[in-house]
């Protein structure tokens, strides 16, 4: 059988008689590009979008022992299949390096035979996967700059989160540039207070960065945008290159960049 867990709970575990007979998922998200006919011209022009949601289908077989045992692993299943908290994690065990951010797409009917049972769960989920590990780059600035580069193993852009560490002194200022995409912020924080900035939920927050699943978390409370200019980074597949300027005293300040790597 291929065994799923769904927010942290396994289904052969949860649900002792079912088994998953078969995953069905969309290759690609759904289309959201636009077109539009311009007369005189041949073809169209295209608007390109980001893509949208792709559906995810688990096809569950349950085998019981009497009428009593299959209706209580169809509420077992029930209550396994819900996601009333909104987006939860799914992994599926052929792949158990990544997960699926997803919602119950149906109200699934459950066909009763007997002492056995059949359900499709739909599931909709963004258009990629997401690591379980995260992946992590730390770049100090000395002497107020810093430039140069890494690379990410990546196949498609991510969205850091980097938390900017002033030592030995004050920051006042400072200038993000990741691949062409410059973030700057100027205000004032002591040694070892940092600056949070989050590509995920477009937020430069004082303090640590309080979102440790990397979903877009922030404190509102903590919300420091009124001195913040320019585009939040990315990070692109391949080599990414970087300059980093800062103003202050501080006598270094640490850039400590985290992501989570997409999979299509």
């Amino acid at each position: 059988m291929t065994d799923a867990t769904l927010n942290g709970s396994s289904l052969a575990t949860a649900v002792p008689a079912a088994s998953i007979l078969r995953v069905r998922r969309t290759l690609l998200g759904f289309r959201r590009d636009q077109f539009v006919d311009v007369p005189g011209r041949r073809s169209s022009w295209v608007f390109a979008e980001e893509p949208g949601d792709r559906s995810i289908v688990l096809e569950v077989d349950l085998g019981a022992t009497s009428f009593a045992t299959r209706r209580s692993a169809v509420t077992a299943l029930a209550d396994w299949a819900d996601t009333l908290a909104g987006r939860v994690p799914l992994i599926i065990d052929d792949e158990t390096d990544r997960y699926y951010e997803v919602v119950l797409d149906n109200a699934p009917d459950v066909d009763e035979w007997l002492i056995t049972g059949y359900a499709e769960l739909s599931y909709r989920s963004g258009p990629y996967a997401l690591a379980v590990s995260t992946s992590s780059q730390s770049i100090t600035a000395t002497g107020g700059a810093a430039t140069g580069s890494f690379t990410a193993a990546d196949g498609i852009t991510a969205y850091p989160v980097v938390v900017v560490t002033p030592i030995g002194g004050t920051l006042t200022g400072f200038t993000l540039d990741l691949n062409g995409s410059a973030l700057t912020w100027a205000g004032l924080r002591g040694a070892g207070l940092p600056v949070t900035v989050s590509s995920i939920s477009y937020t430069v927050t004082d303090g640590a960065n309080t979102d440790v699943n990397l979903t877009g978390a922030y404190v509102a409370g903590d919300v420091n945008m009124s001195s913040v200019s320019g585009e939040f980074p990315v990070i692109v597949p391949g080599t990414n290159t970087y300059t980093f300027t800062t103003t202050g005293t501080a006598t270094s300040v640490r850039f400590a960049i985290q992501w989570r790597r997409n999979y299509r």
